[in-house]
């Protein structure tokens, strides 16, 4: 194992929306950072490339417009309700439907690379692809940083802080022994994949 350390003052591990948010947000302030994610790239299924208007939002407030980025994106022109396979409610997706701003298909993967690559351009940025966590350092009774499996063997990690923002199977989670609080939500979501009804016809949507 490699014995060399990199001192740096934020470890993240994750990069999706939060940890590359968070990371462009500490860059461009001066701080040190390093974005640690375990694939090699972005091209993989999410579940949440639709963005309501206050997630455009709080990215505009990040600095990032999105509709004025060349991120591939898609905003809904209508919306239909069918009832047993009868249309029942078709209304135009105007902006004022949405409280003053469309909601956009945006393409997670591009939105990502996006993020990364405005803090690539900031000084103290370092973004480790294809590295996985495997475990926390402590020093002292206190983190200290990580322990990686990068592409060329196992190292440590130094760092003042780490953050975990690697998802509902957090290595950082159970690795510092954090308790899960699970917080309920009024409503359900189902996601899966099915056939396209042939009562819809052949205008499918296109994925931007």
């Amino acid at each position: 194992m490699a014995t060399a350390a990199s001192s740096l003052p934020v470890a993240i591990v994750g990069a999706g929306p939060a940890g590359a948010g968070l990371a462009l947000l500490l860059a461009e302030r001066g701080v040190p950072v390093t974005l640690i994610e375990r694939q090699l790239d972005f091209e993989r299924e999410f579940r949440g490339e639709a963005m309501m208007p206050s997630g455009l939002t709080a990215l505009d407030a990040m600095g990032v417009c999105v509709e004025e980025t060349a991120i591939a994106q898609q905003g809904p022109t209508e919306i239909e309700v069918y009832v047993e396979r009868e249309l029942a409610l078709r209304l135009t997706a105007s902006a004022a439907l949405f409280g003053g701003r469309t909601p956009l298909m945006v393409s997670q993967p591009a939105l990502l690379e996006h993020l990364v690559a405005r803090a690539a351009g900031c000084a103290g940025f370092r973004f480790l692809r294809g590295t996985a966590v495997r475990d926390l350092l402590r020093e002292n009774g206190r983190v200290s940083g990580l322990r990686i499996e990068t592409q060329h063997g196992e190292q440590r990690l130094q760092a003042r802080l780490v953050i975990g923002a690697d998802g509902r199977a957090s290595v950082v989670r159970r690795r510092g022994g954090f308790a899960v609080q699970k917080i309920g939500a009024p409503l359900d979501v189902v996601w899966a994949k099915l056939p396209w009804p042939d009562y819809c016809g052949d205008a499918r949507p296109v994925r931007a």
